[in-house]
């Protein structure tokens, strides 16, 4: 509102143009092997940064529509982890929903490793993300897989500001594609203790996917496990271990 600052009073574009300016100026002189990121995630500035830490990304009910917007467009990471009495639990939601939301997991007290459960599930997410990391880099967030069966929920304490609890599904899931590839992903994390079952209806045409036939290859955090051949359409029971995740990788089989 200080009419000697040069700009429309109370208003105007000048606060974004101007930081455009600045960081237009930054990322020319900064080096190739260089990336800038910043805090949150503010939609206007989101072509002058290589990524955006996703902390405050902590509240009940949330559906991954930034990802599905911007996904291979800018890097996502990070989410407070904090304590309490369920904070191996709420470890496991967020890290679950950084896993299928396609975030870098973590922004945690590296003394969590010393928490052998939930090194072991951190294990599993982080491995699985960096064997998937193309997706998330040059691919796009798809439809999150149809899921038919009844998926317990699960509440904790995610300690956002004071108690906050949050309740999710206790198997989370989703899907990133590679057009230029025609690969697809499905993404699981039963973040739960108890095992979960469900039937999984899929057609690959909702994603864009050509062909007959498709390979199915199941991964873990070892690396490759079981891969099978389906049809573009069918239904599947999978089985999911608590505090297990993994991914089914589907790729075109030539004729």
């Amino acid at each position: 509102f200080d009419p000697s600052h040069g700009h429309p009073v109370g208003g105007g574009h000048w606060w974004t143009e101007n930081y455009w300016k600045m960081l237009s100026a930054i990322r020319q002189q900064k080096p190739p092997d260089r990336m800038l990121t910043t805090e949150c995630n503010a939609e206007p500035f989101i072509h002058c940064f290589d990524g955006y830490l996703t902390w405050h990304w902590q509240h009940d009910g949330q559906v991954p529509a930034f990802p599905a917007v911007y996904g291979g467009a800018i890097q996502m990471f990070g989410r407070a982890y904090r304590g309490g009495e369920t904070k191996d639990l709420a470890l496991r939601m967020k890290a679950g929903q950084q896993w299928v939301f396609g975030e870098q997991i973590g922004w945690i007290d590296p003394g969590v490793i010393r928490e052998k459960k939930n090194a072991e599930f951190l294990r599993q997410v982080v491995r699985l993300r960096w064997a998937m990391r193309r997706y998330f880099y040059a691919g796009q967030m798809a439809r999150p897989p149809k899921l038919v069966g009844q998926v317990p929920r699960v509440t904790a304490d995610w300690q956002w500001s004071g108690h906050w609890p949050v309740t999710t599904d206790a198997l989370l899931s989703g899907a990133w594609f590679q057009p230029d590839r025609q690969k697809l992903v499905l993404l699981f994390a039963n973040v739960g203790d108890e095992p979960v079952r469900v039937r999984l209806d899929f057609d690959a045409s909702r994603y864009g996917l050509s062909g007959g036939k498709f390979r199915w290859v199941r991964h873990t955090a070892d690396g490759p496990q079981e891969s099978k051949e389906q049809p573009a359409a069918f239904q599947q029971e999978l089985s999911f271990a608590g505090r297990e995740a993994c991914a089914w990788e589907c790729t075109p089989v030539k004729e």
